[in-house]
């Protein structure tokens, strides 16, 4: 059945599991909350109106029937059949449970931090600094001397 991380979700007829993201998952994610706006300090019960519309897809997402393979659902069949199949207490159980599976705080600051290192040895590496060199100066053509009026 299930291992010790996952978590069993019962939905209509059908078991669910929730396991940590991969990076498929993480890809459809962000692909599904394109454009979303979500603020920094949000709990799960907060998070549940911010998918708004989006909530059924993000669900699918993140759980899989049980003997299904990942890269074999069908999301968008998947997040209309949980749509009318999951309860409120269930929606809200599975989004808290992702934070336990995914500590998404914990990930943005780890890339947070590799990006300032990446970004440091990149400017040791090209010698770049932060102050930006002089810019030459402007060359501007001479006026074209006329050599008079013409009768």
């Amino acid at each position: 059945m299930a291992e010790k991380k996952d978590f069993v979700y019962e939905i209509g007829e059908k078991l669910y599991l929730q396991k940590p993201l991969v990076l498929g998952q993480i890809r459809q994610m962000m692909k599904a909350i394109e454009g979303l706006v979500i603020p920094g300090e949000v709990n799960p019960l907060g998070l549940i109106p911010v998918l708004g519309d989006k909530l059924p897809l993000a669900l699918a997402i993140v759980l899989t029937p049980e003997g299904v393979s990942l890269k074999d659902k069908d999301i968008h069949s998947l997040a209309s059949e949980i749509e009318f199949e999951i309860s409120p207490e269930t929606s809200l159980q599975a989004v808290e449970d992702f934070f336990v599976c995914n500590p998404v705080p914990s990930l943005l600051e780890r890339l947070g931090g590799m990006a300032e290192k990446i970004s440091k040895a990149m400017s040791k590496e090209t010698g770049l600094k932060n102050s930006s060199a002089p810019l030459p100066e402007e060359i501007l053509p001479k006026e074209t001397e006329s050599s008079g009026a013409t009768h």
